[in-house]
Parts: C-alpha cells; sequence; structure tokens
C-alpha cells in the first residue's frame, strides 16, 4: 500500500480515535440534560448553565469529527466540493467551540479540582484556538494555503485537547495515583502542548513550496 494511501485512512482514523472518549463523554452528558439518568459527575454544576453546555458538546463533537476528515490528503484532492462545504461548517464550529469553553471557564460554578491556574490555561488556549480559525479563515480567503494549513491544523490540535487529556490523566492516575488541583492543571496542560508541539512539527515537516497551493483544511465561504 502506497504512503499517500495509508495517509487517507489512518490520518483520520487516529484522530477519530482520539476524539472518540470526550465525544462518548459528551454523548452522555447529553442525554443527561435531556432528562436520562446520571451517568458522569457533576451532573449539577453542568445542569446550572446548559445551553452553552449543549453548544460547547455539540460544535466540538462537529468539530473534532468532521474536521479528521479534513486532513486526509485523497479526499482533499478528489473531493474539493466536499472539502469547502465542510470548511464552511468547520469554521463557525471551531470559533462556537472556542468562545463557549470560554464562556463555561469565566463563568460557570467551577469544578472541585478546577483552580485559578486552570482557568488561566483555559482562557489562553481558547482564545490561541479561536484566533487560529480566525487567521486560518482569513489566509484562505487570500488564497494563502500554506498559512491556512498550518492555523487550522493549530486550531484542530487544540481543539482535540480533551482526547488527549483523557490519556495524560490515566497515565498520571496509573503513575502516581488520583488528581489533585496542580496534578489535574498539569496534565490538561500537558496535553495542550502535547497536541500543539505535534501541530508545530507537522507543519514544518512538510513546508511549503512557493506558488504551489497547499491542502488545505477548511475552503473559503462564498
Amino acid at each position: 500500500m502506497k504512503p499517500s494511501t495509508r495517509s487517507n485512512w489512518l490520518i483520520p482514523t487516529g484522530l477519530l480515535v482520539l476524539s472518540a472518549v470526550p465525544v462518548l463523554a459528551g454523548g452522555l452528558r447529553l442525554a443527561e440534560l435531556a432528562g436520562g439518568a446520571q451517568a458522569l459527575p457533576d451532573g449539577d454544576r453542568i445542569a446550572s448553565a446548559p445551553a452553552p453546555v449543549v453548544l460547547h458538546i455539540v460544535s466540538v463533537t462537529v468539530f473534532s469529527v468532521l474536521g479528521a476528515f479534513q486532513f486526509a490528503p485523497g479526499l482533499r484532492r478528489r473531493r474539493r466540493g466536499w472539502h469547502r462545504a465542510a470548511g464552511r461548517l468547520l469554521v463557525p464550529c471551531g470559533l462556537l467551540t472556542a468562545l463557549s469553553g470560554l464562556w463555561l471557564t469565566l463563568f460557570m460554578p467551577r469544578a472541585a479540582l478546577d483552580g485559578d491556574a486552570l482557568a488561566a490555561v483555559r482562557v489562553v488556549v481558547s482564545v490561541v484556538m479561536a484566533t487560529s480559525i480566525v487567521l486560518g479563515f482569513v489566509a484562505v480567503r487570500r488564497r494563502d494555503f500554506a498559512r491556512h494549513r498550518a492555523w487550522m491544523i493549530r486550531g484542530y490540535a487544540i481543539g482535540m485537547g480533551a482526547g488527549t487529556q483523557f490519556f495524560t490523566q490515566v497515565a498520571w492516575m496509573a503513575a502516581v495515583g488520583p488528581l489533585t488541583m496542580s496534578s489535574k492543571t498539569g496534565t490538561m496542560a500537558a496535553a495542550w502542548l502535547i497536541n500543539v508541539a505535534v501541530a508545530e512539527w507537522i507543519i514544518r515537516r512538510r513546508p511549503a513550496r512557493a506558488g504551489r497551493p497547499m491542502p488545505v483544511a477548511v475552503a473559503p465561504v462564498g
């Protein structure tokens, strides 16, 4: 099997696996808010702000699942119309993910292990994610596909933080024990840093060639 052929299914499959736990948790939370039995902790706190929680879950689910297919090279090349249509949905979903996450951080009652340091980290990543998506959109409107690709990879990597946080927290609990306020902050921040580091490696591994349109993650609107 050619490397390009493998990439067509390995990349989206890997991203979907990474997003599986937060997507499942989001589905369970939506079921709770719809009147189902409580399956996750913190139900009372989540129920205090159902509208932004639902908005965040739906937007991040669409962003992570649909966005995974934007990075399959063959799909981008063969189905440009689909790629553009998906992009028109992913830009607002990505912005809603970042901005609803920012609202939840600033205005929702905090969980037991959420301190000021974690709140500050969440504010920073929410702002950086939203900024990355806006810069990616502006770049593709200018037909600067290399910068568009780079900024959208960064925005998507930050949006996938919850998937990596599952692994960093499980690793911590297996090696050290239950999470504390400081270890929760550290494991969550570490997950975002891992994703950003991987994103930067991917961006620099295949630099853009001058004058050559690069594969894009989100296409221009209109």
